[in-house]
């Protein structure tokens, strides 16, 4: 069966073809079907298609107004009556405003639209039947039409096809009574297998024996053999007034991947910082016994010095070349010899011959050994010339005599260059390691208290609990119920700051009275501590603001959680709320532990936390939810502390005004409210 839409407008004449799960009608070029007239409203009507899992076809049903619920300017007309829904038959004459004129076909040949369209007397007689034949809507409509407005009817009928998740809907007896367009895409089989379908397998059992009205569960469904493996979070809500059960499906399959291979990298980070771990601690015993054999006796040092293969040279303490030692084969730019009775300034580059001397008097003045590293320039294969990367050169200081030492130069070029290999090999591990390192560290240390505590207290209650009081076996069931509690907290915040890194939190802007909202949350933080005065100075009028309450709630209970945390001796927390220009200013006070200078440039970032935190626990998670959720909202945060005396921090986020939708520009914040 093909749907179509014969529309005359200011353009002409054309035919538009419906397909779509919903569309909007409207004259704003952002609107499915544009029309082009100025009586018609910039978002006109809805086109909502609406099917059932006993039938193989679909129907469509058109909503004055828009998906706010606001009508139309100049209302919309059906069959000549005007009307805010109503449920599309074939021939039905549609008016939009008092000048646009459409008709809706359903036909299952495209023969026949050309035969309506071709102007002849019999098409002409059969059209004019459809209009003047009444056609009255189903009792449903009618029911519905007497009870609520037409925004309640756009809002009601357009969230379950909108949704892009499938929703099913069974009656107690296993009777499929309702699929939205999502359900019926991803899941064609469903409507024939029905209570067989891996889905809906157990629901009406589930349902009976947990005799509750809404709870959760997995579903696998696929066997890797001849479909994919896809896994689904069951919402099943039971409706007793009408012995429905309607089923949420969102799939996890991604997450649940996401989680084992976080696993699988956890176990190789393991194993690839104990390897690495064990070579540092062999290169730096190597360097250990290279130290302790210098360090030898003198006469030692003597019986050695022939047996070592670098160039040695006798420098006096003014930096003039006294003697040398050289080995049949060296890197070294310039030869040994052609040193005798020269200056360091005359052999060396003058940095090289300045950094050398320095050492030389400090080796003098403290008898200590004296390590430098400098580069010369290389020499070519015929011995003269230098090519542009230099030789990397280290000088072992030693004193020989009172006004005397001995320097060994050593080619270290290979070492460096190993070690520059390494540490580029590395650079790109280390990012993703430390991130890694830090969430391994934050919640083996977070989870260790809490599991400890559900540990020992479930041991307690399992030996002892017909030995005690009640009171006392409540004391320890409470232990539990707090430490479980932290653990789920802090796993909330993981996925909350993975869901914001991966942009998966939208706008949800409502209007809100922001003093009375911050009370309300000023007041449940209370709550959680005695030691702590928490404070509110606004100067907003009461009038409600166009505002996310639940990414304003995340921001002010982060902020406020942190203040009472990290300010251990209690007292007064201020929270200022205030309106500069076209913004709302917030920032909260408080007179704890402060933040280190060194810690400002991390203090956003996921799992670090600043030095002087000592023994106060926390996850490093807070203000990087706060500030991924302040520049979703296009805002600013900004810090001032002080280490001992307290920290502000101040969130400034903008002002949205409400305003006709119809008349909405396309910003982003216009698009998140829409």
């Amino acid at each position: 069966m093909k749907h179509l839409l014969l529309i005359e407008d200011d353009s002409g004449r054309r035919t538009v073809e419906l397909h779509t799960a919903s569309s909007s009608i409207g004259r704003d070029p952002r609107n499915s079907i544009v029309i082009n007239s100025r009586e018609v409203s910039r978002q006109h009507a809805i086109l909502l298609r609406l099917s059932h899992p006993d039938e193989a076809d679909h129907q469509f049903r058109i909503i004055d107004g828009n998906f706010q619920g606001m009508p139309s300017k100049n209302g919309l007309f059906i069959n000549g009556r005007q009307r805010t829904s109503h449920n599309l038959c074939h021939g039905d004459a549609i008016m939009f405003g008092a000048r646009v004129d459409a008709r809706y076909f359903a036909i299952e040949e495209s023969s026949d639209v050309d035969w309506l369209l071709s102007g002849a007397d019999e098409a002409a007689d059969y059209m004019q039947t459809l209009v003047s034949t009444p056609i009255e809507p189903a009792s449903t409509e009618l029911a519905i039409e007497s009870t609520i407005d037409g925004s309640s009817i756009a809002r009601l009928a357009s969230f379950p096809e909108l949704f892009p998740h499938p929703i099913i809907e069974i009656s107690l007896k296993g009777k499929l009574t309702y699929l939205n367009p999502a359900a019926v895409e991803q899941f064609p089989k469903i409507q024939l297998q029905k209570l067989e379908h891996p889905l809906l397998v157990g629901v009406i059992d589930a349902v009976k024996t947990t005799q509750q009205e809404q709870f959760r569960r997995e579903i696998t469904v696929g066997d890797r053999v001849n479909s994919p493996v896809r896994i689904f979070e069951q919402a099943l809500n039971y409706i007793p007034q009408s012995d429905l059960i309607r089923i949420y499906l969102l799939d996890i399959t991604s997450r649940k991947q996401a989680e084992d291979t976080l696993k699988a990298l956890h176990s190789q980070l393991e194993t690839e910082v104990e390897q690495r771990t064990q070579q540092f601690n062999e290169a730096t015993n190597r360097l250990k016994q290279e130290e302790k054999a210098l360090l030898a006796s003198y006469a030692t040092n003597r019986a050695l010095l022939n047996a070592i293969p670098d160039p040695m040279f006798r420098i006096d303490c003014e930096g003039n070349f006294v003697n040398f030692k050289s080995p049949k084969h060296h890197t070294l730019p310039f030869a040994p010899e052609s040193c005798l009775h020269h200056n360091l300034s005359e052999i060396l580059p003058l940095p090289a011959a300045k950094l050398m001397q320095q050492q030389i008097s400090k080796a003098l003045e403290t008898t200590d050994i004296q390590i430098i590293e400098f580069q010369l320039p290389r020499r070519d294969s015929a011995g003269s010339g230098a090519s542009e990367r230099p030789l990397d050169f280290e000088a072992r200081i030693a004193v020989s005599a009172p006004d005397e030492v001995m320097v060994i130069f050593r080619d270290i070029t290979e070492r460096k260059q190993s070690e520059a290999d390494i540490r580029t090999a590395l650079q790109s591990e280390r990012e993703l390691n430390e991130l890694k390192t830090r969430f391994v560290s934050m919640t083996s240390h977070e989870f260790r208290t809490p599991l400890t505590t559900i540990l020992s207290s479930a041991e307690l209650l399992e030996h002892y609990s017909d030995r005690w009081e009640q009171a006392k076996q409540l004391k320890y069931l409470s232990k539990i119920q707090v430490a479980t509690k932290h653990m789920t907290e802090l796993l909330n915040d993981v996925l909350l700051i993975n869901q914001a890194e991966a942009g998966k939190i939208k706008f949800n802007l409502q209007p809100l009275v922001i003093n009375e909202f911050c009370k309300d949350v000023i007041e449940e933080i209370q709550i959680t501590t005695t030691s702590h005065q928490l404070v509110l100075n606004s100067s907003l009028s009461d009038g409600p603001l166009l505002m996310d309450r639940k990414l304003l709630r995340h921001i002010f209970t982060n902020l406020l959680s942190n203040a009472i945390n990290y300010s251990p001796n209690g007292g007064e927390i201020l929270i200022t709320v205030v309106q500069q220009n076209e913004t709302i200013v917030l920032s909260v006070k408080d007179s704890g532990i402060g933040i280190p200078e060194e810690a400002r440039e991390t203090l956003f970032e996921s799992f670090v936390r600043g030095s002087n935190v000592g023994s106060i626990s926390g996850t490093g998670l807070g203000l990087s939810i706060v500030k991924q959720f302040v520049d979703l909202y296009e805002g600013h945060i900004d810090c001032q502390s002080e280490v001992g005396k307290g920290t502000t921090f101040i969130v400034t986020l903008p002002i949205l005004h409400a305003r006709e939708l119809d008349e909405l520009d396309e910003s982003p914040l216009a698009a998140g409210v829409a």
